[in-house]
């Protein structure tokens, strides 16, 4: 198999399984949110967030821990959560809104972002550990997120 070819399926068994990771974070957060309050508002948070993307459904996490847990310890917890929680989505959207480049020579894949005529272009090198420590930072988020479910709901 060439060099090539071997990079390109690695990045994209690894960039299809983030995909799957991501999809069941926000999945997950989405659940949280609308049990919050043990249920109480279950079919209006249903509807609200049935259509509304990550970073809204980040932002009502924020309140509705500012709500609950302002000046403790937990709402801590759940600022480091969210923080990476914040980041993963931005690395989500680079990485799924950009378009993909092989660097055989450097064992890496390139996403780049913008048009190749736009003077914003910026271009991000990865190695294929680099993206696979992306998908364990997911994978751990998903893991924190169910320990706040079960230890500190909201």
């Amino acid at each position: 198999m060439a060099v090539n070819d071997e990079i390109e399926r690695e990045a994209a068994t690894t960039l299809g399984y983030m995909i799957f990771e991501y999809s069941r974070l926000d999945m997950e957060l989405g659940l949280f949110l609308v049990w919050s309050d043990d249920g109480k508002k279950l079919d209006s948070l249903t509807k609200r967030l049935n259509d509304s993307n990550f970073h809204k459904r980040l932002l009502l996490l924020e309140k509705l821990v500012q709500e609950k847990y302002a000046g403790t310890t937990t709402a801590d917890i759940y600022t480091s959560w969210l923080s990476d929680a914040h980041l993963a989505r931005s690395i989500r959207n680079q990485l799924f809104h950009g378009r993909w480049g092989f660097i055989p020579r450097q064992q890496q894949v390139a996403n780049v972002i913008g048009l190749p005529t736009s003077s914003e272009q910026k271009e991000t090198r990865y190695s294929i550990s680099q993206l696979q420590d992306l998908l364990f930072k997911m994978q751990d988020l998903r893991s924190r997120l169910s320990e706040l479910r079960q230890s500190y709901p909201v």
